[in-house]
């Protein structure tokens, strides 16, 4: 079974953490490095990833070289909604006002 944990951080500043066992940190570092590769990947659907509650789940990664700031410009990624750190739990919903993006 591969199992792997990743907590986000509590509020800024704080670390975030990535842990799991050998598999899961070996499933999570091949869908990093096709994503270098190819721009995005997912971990394995054969079999998935599991969190230490035993609740099965796949990963998504994108690999995006925009430059940042200022220098990437309006078209950056890195300038989008979907580069806030907030993003990822209003998937699907209208932003709420004065949350940028």
């Amino acid at each position: 079974m591969k199992i792997l944990n990743i907590y986000g951080q509590e509020s800024h500043h704080t670390n975030a953490r990535i842990i799991g066992n050998r598999d899961g940190l070996l499933e999570l570092r091949d869908a990093i490095a096709k994503a270098i590769k190819t721009s995005k990947s997912r971990t394995s659907t054969d079999e998935p990833l599991f969190a230490s509650d035993g609740e099965g789940y796949e990963i998504i990664v994108e690999c995006h070289d925009d430059a940042w700031g200022l220098a990437g410009g309006p078209d950056s990624f890195w300038s989008k909604a979907e580069s806030d750190p907030e993003y990822t739990s209003l998937l699907g919903q209208d932003r709420p006002a004065g949350s940028g993006g």
